[in-house]
């Protein structure tokens, strides 16, 4: 059985065995108890102002089990109910019971890395390229990280990778659906909006332009008002509690830490700079000449999105490798994209080199 079925669906089931072994593994190690995934701090989860901060998905647990609720369980409520879909969905498939959605959010995040790797195998042989090339974006740490601590980035990017491909398949009207479900799953998805409005705006494709905007954009900016309206606040800014702002100085962020540290500067030698600074700069690069030579698709707009907020990334984002991984997570998946859409075997080669990011996930088992 398997073997008929390996030709197609290969990459999605390497990702759905090594994802689920992963899972299997942090269970082992925290004697089977799937709150090890949540992260819940004492902070929050009990209002203990000395106790421990614990980690994201913890808020997205707390929605999930009381959505009405969570605001009391929250650092900044109106900046965590944002990205309601994921936990929502999680409150579905657990039928409202606590000791289901803590497995059901592991169990969602699992079947969207496998979705999202099947999604992108289906655009790179629709442009006669190997589908194995999709493992990048299934195994990528950043994708791992989030499976860890029950975050929202694989429900976005496989939403954004949908929408893609129905973008790809001419059916614009669901691909600008699959990006509102990406932007209510996290607000970073607007990279992806963003890129492709401005394709359609530039190419004078006007009524593609507003329709895909107001798809996109509506039910997102609908839920900005209820959370202004019910918490007083919207949800959009630069991060949660003690977050830093954006840098306007290409890689500014970098600059809070203290290079003097030996243990620092090897942290940014070793780590940051080959994941994030060198791809960024080769990326960047590779989109220059794409521009330069005339050549327009919407994923090289997503791609310079995606570029500007690798580029102007905050120091509290810098210092906190989880968080520097999961963001990494939509460049990767983007230059998956923009390598197939060009049909560069060279940048998608290339994307692979993240695969060597996996051993950082000794730090959060």
């Amino acid at each position: 059985m398997i073997y008929h079925l390996w030709p197609k669906f290969g990459p999605p089931i390497v990702v759905l065995l090594l994802s689920t072994l992963f899972v299997i593994t942090i269970l082992t190690i925290h004697h089977g108890d799937p709150m090890s995934f949540v992260r819940l701090g004492t902070r929050y989860g009990q209002g203990d102002p000395n106790g421990t901060i614990g980690y994201d998905g913890q808020f997205a647990y707390q929605i999930a089990i009381a959505p009405f609720e969570a605001a009391a369980f929250m650092d900044i409520p109106a900046y965590r109910y944002q990205r309601i879909l994921y936990p929502i969905s999680a409150r579905l498939a657990g039928l409202g019971q606590p000791q289901f959605i803590v497995w059901s959010l592991i169990g969602l995040n699992i079947m969207a890395l496998t979705i999202g790797t099947y999604l992108i195998g289906l655009i790179l042989t629709h442009h006669h390229l190997s589908r194995w090339y999709s493992l990048t974006v299934g195994l990528f740490a950043g994708q791992l990280v989030s499976l860890r601590l029950d975050l929202n980035e694989p429900f976005a990017l496989t939403f954004a990778i949908g929408a893609v491909y129905a973008f790809e398949m001419k059916r614009p009207r669901i691909g600008a659906l699959c990006l509102a479900l990406s932007m209510l799953s996290k607000e970073t998805a607007i990279a992806f909006i963003g890129g492709y409005l401005l394709y359609f705006f530039l190419r004078r494709q006007w009524r593609l332009c507003l329709e895909t905007g107001l798809i996109s954009l509506t039910p997102f900016a609908m839920l900005q008002l209820v959370l202004w309206l019910t918490l007083g606040q919207i949800g959009l800014r630069s991060g949660g509690q003690g977050a830093t702002s954006f840098s306007i100085i290409p890689f500014g962020g970098l600059l809070g830490f203290d290079l003097a540290e030996p243990a620092t500067l090897i942290t940014v030698l070793l780590i940051l700079g080959p994941i994030v600074i060198l791809p960024s700069l080769t990326l960047s690069f590779h989109v220059i000449q794409y521009l330069r030579a005339g050549k327009h698709h919407p994923m090289v707009w997503v791609l310079v999105l995606h570029l500007l907020m690798m580029i102007t990334l905050p120091f509290s984002t810098y210092a906190d490798l989880p968080g520097m991984l999961r963001l990494m997570s939509g460049l990767v998946v983007t230059t998956v994209l923009f390598g197939t859409v060009t049909r560069s075997r060279k940048l998608l080669n290339y994307s692979l080199l993240w695969l060597l990011a996996g051993p950082l996930l000794i730090f959060l088992v």
